[in-house]
C-alpha cells in the first residue's frame, strides 16, 4: 500500500462512519488489504488496478459513497480512531509476497 497521508485518513474515516460500529474494524481491514492488492498490481503491471485505483487508501476509499460534511463531531473522531487502529494492526502484519 502506498504511504498514508492526512487526506487518506480523512476520507477513510468518513467512509467508516457509514458502516455499522460492529463491522467497522473488519471493514477497514478489508479496505487496507484491497489498497495493498491494488498497489501490488500497480507495481507489477505499471498501471492502475482496473477496479481499485492506484494503491492508496484514498483511492480505495473513494470507491465508496460518502457524504462530505463540514461538521466534525464525536462520530468522526471515533471513526478516525478505528482507521488508525486498523492501520496499526495492518502494519504489524507480515506482507511479504512470494
Amino acid at each position: 500500500m502506498r504511504p498514508v497521508g492526512l487526506s487518506d485518513l480523512d476520507l477513510a474515516a468518513r467512509i467508516v462512519m457509514s458502516v455499522p460500529s460492529d463491522k467497522q474494524l473488519s471493514f477497514i481491514a478489508q479496505l487496507l488489504d484491497d489498497a495493498h492488492a491494488s498497489d501490488l498490481w500497480r507495481k507489477r503491471h505499471g498501471t492502475t488496478h482496473p477496479s481499485g485505483g492506484t494503491g492508496s487508501l484514498y483511492a480505495q476509499a473513494a470507491l465508496y459513497h460518502v457524504t462530505m460534511e463540514e461538521h466534525i463531531d464525536r462520530v468522526y473522531y471515533t471513526s478516525l480512531g478505528v482507521v488508525l487502529q486498523g492501520l496499526e494492526a495492518w502494519y504489524k502484519r507480515n506482507h511479504k509476497v512470494p
